[in-house]
């Protein structure tokens, strides 16, 4: 069935997780401001309630979508006598239209197809920073949306994390960031620092790998052509030689992933007369994988992100979380809820993942609800009429005890 968006606002959407998920920190409720978007636009909402918060939603005036932004310091206000914010979800947004490269556009729109099929980059772009907080900030409890259309929202819920200043999080996206050189052709060798520094060479091969193995990167011929002239190689007369006619020699590979091998084997060959030439190799890979982020979304402590589990306006997917551990086999076309045809066991489906635990605690989390069912277990009687065991008897529930060792990059509250 076909629903509408205030439909879905009314009858579907989950205020209660969302609202245990924002307060997972203990913060209020009542501090973190939302904003509603329909007929007019409304900002410094502050519910106490996921009924509250739903009352809300439901009563506005052509509702079409909430955010969220900030904690304050009190109830959320426009006025800095009254309230500030004080902390605030660190929020990154990855969107397949900064990869220029992609094909996604007719006639000057963006086609919801090709971006369904080009989800393979973001899993990658994702994947990528994911490793890349926890490696370098001890970042783990880590929460991905897919947007509804063209990208995925990643939000992080550690309390460092939330804890960062404007230009914490100005520097943090800064240091991520993936910046295209001077030509535009291949990233800054800065990023390629980084993914020296962190180790993470090897996940951006593989991934390049997977869009020329299983999307067909390459199958394209233009696509090929392009991936050379981003080497810029046969500027060099001392090159030309060996790579003069590599673009022509891979056109005629008879599929991708040959002629993806034919060129890292002319570039490799050509390596003891010019040793520079693998890394602009790196560079060029990493232009088709690494994170490219909206600043904006990242830096400004007041920034308002769309909720998770909003509806998009267009595309009328819902903003769905994606299994942490499976990015590759998400397909939006498939998996994301949508309104034009109802289906309550995909959106619970996608629910499993809405929350922001790290692996340690997924863990935790999976050992204490086994324990919970085999304590449950216990207390149902047996077929022979038997008395249940008595509740001291069975197993008190655990506590998670693990905590992650702080990153010494990130701010303690000595230094806030």
């Amino acid at each position: 069935m076909d629903v509408t968006a205030a439909e879905y606002y009314k009858l579907f959407f989950p205020y209660k997780r969302l609202c245990e998920l924002l307060t997972c920190n203990g913060d209020e409720l009542a501090n973190i401001e939302f904003a509603l978007e329909g007929e007019v636009y409304k900002r410094y909402v502050s519910v106490r309630s996921a009924a509250e918060l739903k009352a809300a939603v439901v009563n506005f005036p052509g509702i079409k979508t909430l955010h969220f932004g900030a904690v304050y310091s009190g109830r959320p206000s426009n006025s800095a006598y009254v309230s500030a914010p004080a902390r605030r979800v660190l929020s990154f947004d990855i969107d397949l239209t900064d990869k220029a490269w992609l094909p996604l556009k007719a006639c000057g729109v963006v086609l919801l197809k090709a971006c369904d099929q080009a989800w393979p980059v973001c899993a990658a772009s994702v994947d990528i920073l994911k490793r890349l907080l926890e490696e370098a900030f001890g970042f783990t409890r880590v929460l991905v949306v897919y947007s509804g259309r063209r990208g995925v929202h990643v939000h992080v819920f550690d309390d460092a994390a939330m804890r960062l200043s404007s230009e914490g999080r100005k520097a943090i996206v800064g240091y991520i960031n993936g910046n295209l050189g001077a030509d535009q052709n291949r990233m800054a060798s800065g990023v390629r620092l980084v993914m020296k520094m962190h180790n993470l060479k090897r996940w951006v091969y593989i991934w390049f790998n997977e869009l020329v193995c299983r999307t067909g990167l390459f199958d394209n011929l233009g696509a090929r052509q392009d991936f050379v002239d981003r080497l810029d190689l046969d500027k060099y007369a001392f090159l030309r030689e060996e790579l003069g006619s590599l673009a022509d020699e891979a056109m005629d590979k008879p599929d991708g992933q040959d002629a993806w091998r034919h060129i890292v084997q002319k570039v490799s060959a050509v390596k003891p007369k010019a040793p520079w030439v693998l890394e602009r190799l790196d560079c060029a890979v990493l232009a088709y994988v690494w994170p490219i982020l909206d600043e904006n979304v990242t830096r400004d402590l007041a920034h308002l992100t769309k909720v998770p589990y909003a509806c998009h306006a267009t595309a009328r997917r819902v903003a769905c979380a994606v299994d942490l551990k499976n990015f590759w086999d998400f397909r939006p076309l498939w998996d994301a809820p949508t309104l034009d045809s109802w289906d309550q066991d995909k959106m619970n489906a996608t629910l499993k993942h809405f929350h922001a635990r790290g692996d340690k605690e997924e863990e935790e989390a999976a050992v204490e609800a086994a324990e919970t069912l085999c304590d449950m277990e216990d207390l149902v009687p047996a077929a022979t009429g038997k008395r249940p065991a008595a509740a001291s008897q069975s197993a008190s529930p655990r506590k998670m005890t693990w905590k992650r060792k702080q990153s010494p990059l990130v701010p303690t509250n000595d230094q806030n």
